[in-house]
């Protein structure tokens, strides 16, 4: 963009593999999330990395995460990520930190953290552009929560100026386990990350693709 100075961009990824014994460890997100987030220092991010986090911890740095946003002005870009389990409840979607323990329905909001609640800091920063990329949409681990649906909901209203990125389509589940450290989705996305000059739109497009090839 010639002399122009790039815009402020703030990236919070979050990658849960260490779920205990009750519900097992994943394989590829912590994987998944230190390889993007050295992807997306390369290309400019100020990234916050977090791994195996409780809900408490979660919610700080999602908290953090909304004021670096809104510290870095209107230009601002922000991109969320995350890698583990999710499920969704009554059509709203549920990120599983380390240490949830779920016996109910009545338990999830308690024990896990409401996908809108990181889109909720991201939407009072109002800067320029979100970026959500969920690659949460491995089988729900608490097959005993009877409003538990398979893989996420599709968000009906998302903040303007928000792009939400799912591992698979609404509804759908995701495999974890994929050959090799990293899982298939995200292994595409830093594929196209990696390509010159894409607008983000194109970004997505790419990987959506070559997950379905």
């Amino acid at each position: 963009r010639g002399d122009a100075a790039p815009e402020p961009r703030f990236a919070l990824v979050i990658g849960i593999d260490d779920y205990g014994p009750d519900i097992g460890r994943l394989k590829n997100p912590v994987n998944d999330a230190r390889l993007l987030a050295r992807t997306l220092e390369r290309v400019g991010f100020k990234v916050t990395l977090r791994e195996n986090v409780t809900r408490r911890q979660f919610r700080d740095a999602a908290a953090a995460f909304g004021g670096s946003l809104k510290a870095g002005g209107p230009s601002a870009v922000g991109l969320f990520y995350f890698a583990g389990h999710g499920l969704q409840v009554n059509g709203r979607n549920w990120l599983v930190p380390k240490g949830a323990v779920v016996n109910s329905e009545a338990d999830v909001e308690d024990e896990t953290v409401r996908a809108d609640y990181v889109l909720d800091q991201m939407d009072l920063a109002r800067n320029q552009l979100n970026i959500v990329i969920l690659d949460a949409c491995r089988n729900n681990p608490f097959q005993r929560g009877r409003g538990g649906a398979g893989g996420l909901a599709a968000v009906a209203q998302a903040p303007t100026g928000t792009l939400i990125a799912y591992a698979t389509a609404p509804g759908r589940v995701a495999r974890d386990g994929n050959p090799g450290e990293n899982g298939l989705y995200t292994k595409h996305v830093l594929e196209a990350l990696r390509e010159p000059g894409l607008a983000i739109e194109d970004v997505f497009k790419m990987t959506r693709a070559r997950v379905a090839e």
